[in-house]
């Protein structure tokens, strides 16, 4: 797995996420953490989706308003249609 810093990172996010999309995750260390870059492959049932979205909207991060919370559940689900 390799590793970058944030700035190089930043400075070449399209190369490392077609790597990353070829099975070569990367590595940014961040403030004492580690931050990976690396596909992920939706879920086939939609059930599933809709899981991971509730997962996400019940763990603990900065609260996001409906309206945004709203447009990430269509574009995923559209996305997810999209690539049936």
């Amino acid at each position: 797995m390799k590793s970058c810093s944030l700035s190089k990172a930043k400075s070449s996010l399209g190369k490392l996420a077609d790597q990353a999309l070829k099975g070569r995750p990367t590595v940014i260390p961040r403030a004492g953490k580690l931050v990976i870059l690396q596909a992920y492959e939706l879920p086939d049932h939609s059930d599933e989706f809709d899981a991971l979205i509730q997962a996400g909207k019940e763990s603990p991060h900065r609260p996001l308003t409906r309206k945004v919370l709203a447009k990430i559940w269509q574009r995923g689900r559209a996305w997810a249609e999209s690539t049936r």
